[in-house]
């Protein structure tokens, strides 16, 4: 089964809308309880939130306006949030790691990474443990939170291969597919190595396979773009992006009709975890404690699949949760990424400059 994506949102200014609401929770089933109460008073006094990743995340500038709206509306609250377009995850996140241990102030409220930003910085110990489940415990199962509370699941990314699917020469199954002569000089890659620093794991593909098969790679692509340049393949300038990370692109383009499909290898799936947390020197702790809570609620996730094309698998209804069953029906065996899993795994990290490196330098 073949799912689409685009992306390529409005990036610019950083924006501020303010809306005044009020009134009672309409978080569908879920109840504010004291604690939320609680919470909620102290966000309202603070009255901001600064939230900064890449414009095409979860809608940019216009998505958090919809955010606020929503949001506000949900709680009683009247929270102006300021979105300032930011660049990849690796660099906010490495950013607040380095305003942390200077004692600055952080310049974003909220993180948002996945285990390959988060493990890297974890020995800066700087975002704040939380316990997310005394506000929403009908809502948050413990197998959502890690780290003791730091992080907490948001949504769920399906990490394969982006395609052209009407001008691709074969349909692909498996990496192995990509290195056959009719794909060569074809496809791309990304200049990061992105969606093979998960096979170099010892209980996945490990070092040697991984390097051969990228080594190999390198030879079939004529060019490296970013995740977020997909249009590039709707486009035909490209006919396949190996690997995507992940594929949100497709199911976007799709919407608009492009012949955009995302392919989850046989024999290199993966199901990554974003997660959000709040800096310990955020300046609007509440703010963006209460923004995560929101964000998890039925209406939250709903805007983020609108928004972002993603939800968390985890709660029944997921969209990105059917995804996964219709995969496996075809066989596909996902790999887990989270922050447990890859914490374990420092082998990942000793290799992956050599993957950039072979991509980056064509062998």
């Amino acid at each position: 089964m073949a799912y689409r994506h685009i992306r390529g949102r409005l990036a610019g200014v950083a924006l501020a809308v303010s809306v005044l609401t009020g009134g009672m929770c309409a978080c569908g089933a879920q109840e504010i309880n004291a604690a939320l109460k609680e919470l909620a008073t102290a966000a309202e006094k603070e009255g901001n939130l600064t939230l900064g990743w890449s414009p095409s995340t979860l809608g940019g500038s216009q998505g958090a306006a919809r955010f606020q709206a929503a949001m506000n509306k949900a709680f009683g609250t009247n929270i102006r949030i300021n979105f300032l377009p930011g660049t990849d995850m690796a660099r906010i996140v490495n950013q607040l790691a380095t305003e942390f241990a200077s004692g600055q102030k952080a310049h974003v409220d909220v993180l948002l990474a996945a285990a390959v930003q988060i493990v890297p910085v974890l020995k800066v110990n700087f975002m704040q443990p939380i316990d997310w489940r005394r506000y929403m415990p009908a809502r948050i199962g413990p197998e959502m939170v890690e780290l003791d509370g730091q992080i907490i699941r948001v949504v769920t990314g399906l990490s394969g291969v982006t395609y052209n699917s009407a001008l691709a020469p074969m349909k692909p199954m498996t990496l192995q597919d990509f290195l056959r002569p009719e794909w060569k000089g074809k496809i791309a890659s990304t200049p990061y190595a992105a969606g093979f620093d998960v096979l170099l794991a010892e209980d996945v593909w490990g070092k040697e396979k991984t390097v051969n098969y990228v080594r190999a790679l390198s030879q079939q692509i004529t060019g490296l773009i970013r995740c977020g340049e997909a249009e590039r393949v709707a486009t035909g300038e490209y006919l396949a992006l190996v690997m995507d990370c992940p594929g949100q692109d497709a199911l976007q383009w799709e919407e608009k009709g492009a012949p955009l499909a995302q392919m989850m290898p046989l024999d290199a799936a993966q199901r990554r975890y974003y997660y959000f947390a709040v800096p310990k020197n955020a300046q609007h702790p509440a703010s963006a404690t209460l923004y995560t809570l929101f964000l998890l609620t039925e209406e939250g996730q709903k805007l983020a699949y609108e928004t972002w094309k993603t939800d968390l698998d985890l709660f029944p209804g997921s969209r990105i949760g059917k995804m996964v069953e219709d995969f496996k029906k075809l066989d596909v065996r996902f790999k887990d990424v989270t922050v447990d899993w890859y914490s374990r795994h420092p082998e990942i990290d000793a290799s992956k400059s050599e993957l950039i490196k072979i991509l980056t330098s064509k062998g």
